[in-house]
């Protein structure tokens, strides 16, 4: 069995030993090398996700090139394109390792299947969907602050894991240049008076 990921279903539900081990026993594991890909733009996402080692971005490239980073995810987190997903439409992100990364990996239509026999299981990706769409509600929010209020917020949500991320990347989920990056840096560091 996968010990943090069962640690993770029981912060939120109780499922029985059998139940949790008949739902572990349909995930894949799957180990991606730095810079390879969980998913690219145009593909369906048919899977989601579980990180169990290392960390993933999930990005789109606008129009003139330009990576956006919207969301990154590193052990103990589930990633997925939720639209193409659900609507089974061509995905307009990337999702791509970060690091050297292992995930645990489930298909829509065998997830779909185990909610009907463990109602347990719907009831707990029911409430980390929840989980997702809040923190979906408070970047869209955060996106809206000035640029030292989205650093202070990203510190707050990925701190313990900036040391892991290029500059770039922070850089691209704040909506700033690496330059201004290295302004907030510096002002984040410089002791209150």
């Amino acid at each position: 069995m996968y010990p943090l990921l069962s640690n993770h279903i029981a912060r939120y539900v109780s499922v029985d030993e059998q139940d949790l081990h008949t739902f572990c026993a349909t995930l894949k594991s799957v180990k991606l090398r730095k810079y390879q890909y969980l998913l690219q733009e145009g593909t369906i996402c048919r899977h989601d996700y579980f990180v169990i080692k290392g960390g993933v971005r999930q990005y789109e490239v606008d129009d003139k090139g330009r990576e956006k980073v919207i969301h990154f995810g590193f052990e103990d987190w589930w990633i997925n394109d939720r639209y193409s997903w659900l609507t089974s439409s061509p995905s307009i992100y990337n999702i791509q390792a970060l690091e050297p990364t292992e995930v645990l990996q489930i298909e829509k239509d065998t997830l779909e299947q185990l909610f009907i026999t463990i109602p347990r299981l719907e009831r707990y990706f029911h409430i980390v969907l929840q989980h997702a769409f809040a923190n979906w509600q408070g970047r869209i929010l955060v996106l809206q602050k000035p640029a030292i209020e989205r650093y202070a917020h990203f510190r707050n949500l990925y701190g313990h894991l900036e040391n892991r991320l290029s500059q770039q990347h922070v850089a691209s989920y704040l909506g700033i240049t690496r330059e201004s990056l290295s302004r907030l840096r510096n002002h984040a560091a410089q002791p209150e008076k």
